[in-house]
């Protein structure tokens, strides 16, 4: 019998294998199918996800109510599990997304997180002043600055990490590793990229709520040292690259 080295907990290690497994997730694993506009949203953490979910909860008919409320606790209809069958499932179906600037998405993060100054859907039961998460990486400890957040981050690898800090493109890459989307808009035009959605899929004109947003506006660019600002530049370096970003654009 093979034994488990001394010191380490075995229930973390299988909960890390898990989670490992979650972060290769391919597009149509985060999909909500929206079957009666040909259409499929593909879901990328902390990029007005809880606005997009609340909507096509109410769009679909499902209840919000049975889910307390909480759009990420409802069961949405996703495409099929099998890649190689989706052109064949859905042809025609025009799959879009929402990418937001690395460093606002991490600052979001971050206050949301561990600073717990989000309104929503955020718990910390398991570690205080940890949400519940992160709760499982001893990186992330209650009150941490900002600084020793991004150094966590970055310790992180995409395969381990946490789908609220974990590379966007990883969420719209198939397994060729190309972006398996029709659109992709951004999050620093929501409305008027939305409205390109609703316009190629005859989505009605639904305004999205604002959800889960910080109880203060503050300028993501003021968390930054030049310092913070290279590192993670250099951990989101595939999505500035892909997507075209820039700090402070």
């Amino acid at each position: 019998m093979k034994k488990t080295a001394v010191g380490v907990d075995p229930s973390r290690i299988v909960q890390k294998w898990l989670w490992a497994g979650a972060a290769g997730l391919a597009p149509w694993r985060r999909g909500i199918l929206l079957k009666p506009y040909r259409a499929i949203y593909i879901s990328v953490p902390k990029v007005a996800c809880t606005s997009f979910k609340t909507a096509f909860a109410e769009l679909l008919g499902l209840s919000l109510e049975k889910a307390h409320g909480d759009p990420h606790r409802v069961w949405y209809p996703s495409p099929v599990p099998i890649e190689s069958l989706q052109r064949y499932l859905y042809p025609g179906f025009f799959r879009f997304a929402f990418v937001r600037n690395p460093w606002d998405r991490l600052v979001s993060c971050y206050r949301d997180k561990i600073r717990n100054e989000v309104e929503g859907y955020t718990h910390f039961t398991i570690r205080p002043g940890v949400a519940n998460c992160l709760a499982r990486f001893d990186a992330f400890v209650a009150g941490m600055p900002f600084e020793d957040f991004v150094a966590a981050v970055a310790s992180i690898p995409d395969a381990e990490a946490d789908e609220h800090f974990r590379s966007q493109h990883t969420f719209l890459t198939n397994r060729k590793g190309e972006i398996d989307a029709d659109f992709v808009g951004r999050y620093e035009r929501l409305a008027e990229d939305f409205q390109i959605v609703q316009q190629r899929t005859g989505l009605p004109n639904i305004e999205l709520p604002r959800l889960q947003a910080a109880r203060t506006v503050a300028r993501y660019a003021s968390y930054y040292t030049p310092k913070t600002r290279d590192i993670v530049a250099e951990r989101f370096r595939k999505d500035i690259e892909t997507f075209g970003y820039e700090f402070g654009g």
